[in-house]
């Protein structure tokens, strides 16, 4: 199942993202500022798909949400004592092999090659932090196909998600 999940999420490593973690969350985290709220507003205000309400509320739980991906980015930049605008990372900050957001570092990633530092972008780290998430939501040996989706599931929130990784990890098995 973590080999399933790693090479779903980044081909086993190879397409990590190119944005900057730092520079995602910050954007998406100054959403808070009133005026960018109304600079983004003006931007798109005019598409028939989102009202005000909808856009004020979507912005402010994005923006507080975002807020907090990038304090727990920061520190866990300070604790492992790495230049935290170097790192590349997904569209929506997801970073290292595992696309793990920085919120689930602190509790669940692991430090899988006993060098003591938890690196995301080492193998030995992200398969032990991948294991270490799965456990956290409920994976025990012997798990069902049904139990199983509902664990991937914690890991990202799409049905299509779930079936491809237990398929996957079926023909992973054969």
């Amino acid at each position: 199942m973590v080999t399933a999940i790693i090479l779903v999420e980044t081909q086993l490593g190879t397409l990590m993202g190119r944005r900057s973690v730092l520079n995602t969350l910050s954007t998406m985290a100054s959403l808070f500022d009133p005026a960018v709220k109304e600079m983004l507003w003006e931007k798109i205000g005019d598409n028939p798909e989102i009202d005000r309400d909808r856009f004020d509320h979507k912005v402010y739980r994005k923006s507080d949400w975002a807020y907090r991906e990038l304090m727990a980015f920061l520190e866990h930049a300070r604790a492992e004592k790495f230049d935290p605008v170097k790192v590349k990372g997904s569209f929506a900050g997801a970073m290292g092999i595992p696309q793990f957001m920085p919120s689930n570092i602190v509790e669940l990633a692991r430090d899988g090659n006993l060098d003591g530092r938890v690196d995301l972008f080492d193998h030995a780290d992200a398969i032990a932090s991948v294991a270490s998430y799965l456990k956290q939501h409920g994976w025990y040996p012997g798990i069902d196909r049904a139990a199983a989706g509902k664990v991937i599931y914690h890991y990202n929130h799409s049905q299509r998600y779930v079936e491809t990784i237990l398929n996957i990890s079926d023909k992973l098995k054969a």
